[in-house]
């Protein structure tokens, strides 16, 4: 029947006249029924049941089954109106509905999932890509920044061979060497050999994942970069302690020769003196060199951190969209293997079933239930579950 017909008015009257006889003779019927089956029920609870009353209550229920017949008869033609107009309604409802399956709205949604899907995975594969990308660059970088670091601790180790030999020279002046030691020191060289490059290797352990022939390249690049640095703070700072040994040196004449006429025991204090003197002035040579030192091995550190850094916000930065839909995303089971569902099973237990009444789990596993029971009535091959938290006991119904 089409809609406009369920919907005309005169048989929504018809049905509404209906109504009210339909429901005066299901209520007469109930209470007749009611009345005849309360007076029986009353006897044999207060004599106890019998052959003769047992006959009676047979009839009683099967007259009842006939009333339930009857009342549903006469109350179909109301009520089946009342489902249809119902399920007219519901019908355009659930054709706007976006959560009913094969609805417009439905499908719409359907779309928007596979599309806000899609990006989600061109994003995570973005992410993966720079990712990737970003590992083999944070590689690379670690592996420069190593071997610069190796690089200068091998320079900053010559350095300090070359201002030790300079000091030795200073040490080991007396008055009889003393021209041959201060010729020593002004002709001592302040500059790097012209082949110091070649003579600087590198001990950095090239990482796995890198070809050899680049890490070659970077050692090179970052030795290109070094060298004129190298070269530059070695004329320095050697230049710099050079002259500060060679303006000690007339001082020192006049030391060596005021020992050398002093006596034993004031000859010994004043030798003291001076070694103490250029032991000072040693030391914050070397502390000073240290300090620099210092400085460079903490600015390495602090631009390997800041490349790290800018690896990350290049990470989420590749892996934002232009456009992402607004997304709700959560985990679906999807089972594999019927074996797949005992795990469910084990972690719904664990979860929540020890916390659940024995009704409540009976109601949960009614079907389950009904299948043990019917194998248990098996006519010809019953089967039963052997459990110490389970027994079996008879249900006897009247025919």
């Amino acid at each position: 029947m089409s809609n406009e017909l369920i919907l005309r008015e005169d048989n929504i009257r018809l049905v509404m006249q209906q109504a009210p006889q339909a429901w005066r003779d299901n209520q007469q019927s109930h209470d007749r029924c009611l009345a005849s089956c309360q007076t029986l029920l009353d006897t044999i609870e207060a004599e106890g049941m019998n052959d003769e009353l047992d006959q009676k209550a047979e009839t009683y229920i099967r007259k009842s089954r006939n009333t339930v017949k009857k009342m549903n008869e006469q109350r179909s033609a109301v009520t089946k109106l009342f489902d249809e107009i119902r399920a007219v309604f519901t019908t355009l409802e659930n054709d706007v509905d976006p959560a009913k399956k094969g609805s417009i709205p439905f499908r719409l949604q359907e779309q928007r999932n596979a599309y806000a899907a899609r990006k989600q995975r061109e994003a995570e594969e973005r992410r993966r890509a720079e990712q990737e990308r970003q590992r083999l660059q944070l590689m690379r970088d670690t592996y420069r920044a190593d071997v610069e670091a190796d690089y200068r601790q091998t320079f900053n180790s010559h350095l300090n061979q070359k201002y030790n030999q300079l000091a030795g020279l200073m040490q080991s002046i007396t008055l009889d060497n003393f021209d041959q030691q201060a010729g020593k020191i002004q002709a001592f060289p302040t500059g790097l050999p012209d082949d110091y490059a070649s003579l600087l290797p590198s001990g950095t352990r090239i990482p796995a994942g890198l070809d050899s022939n680049e890490a070659k390249a970077i050692r090179q690049e970052v030795l290109d970069q070094l060298i004129p640095q190298f070269r530059e703070q070695y004329s320095f700072e050697m230049s710099e302690n050079k002259a500060a040994i060679l303006a000690m040196l007339p001082g020192k004449r006049q030391e060596l020769e005021a020992i050398s006429k002093a006596s034993a025991e004031e000859a010994a204090k004043r030798a003291e003196e001076m070694k103490r003197r250029e032991a000072e002035e040693a030391a914050k040579r070397e502390q000073e060199r240290q300090r620099r030192e210092q400085e460079e091995a903490a600015k390495a550190q602090a631009q390997k951190q800041q490349a790290e850094m800018a690896g990350l916000f290049d990470q989420a930065k590749a892996a934002a969209p232009a456009y992402q839909p607004k997304t709700q995303v959560r985990k679906r089971i999807v089972v594999t293997d019927p074996r797949g569902f005992l795990d469910i099973l084990n972690l719904w237990w664990t979860t929540e079933g020890v916390t659940l009444t024995v009704d409540e789990l009976a109601k949960k596993f009614k079907t389950q239930l009904t299948l043990c029971e019917r194998l248990a009535n098996d006519k010809q091959d019953p089967r039963f579950i052997q459990s110490a938290y389970i027994t079996y006991e008879d249900e006897v119904k009247a025919k």
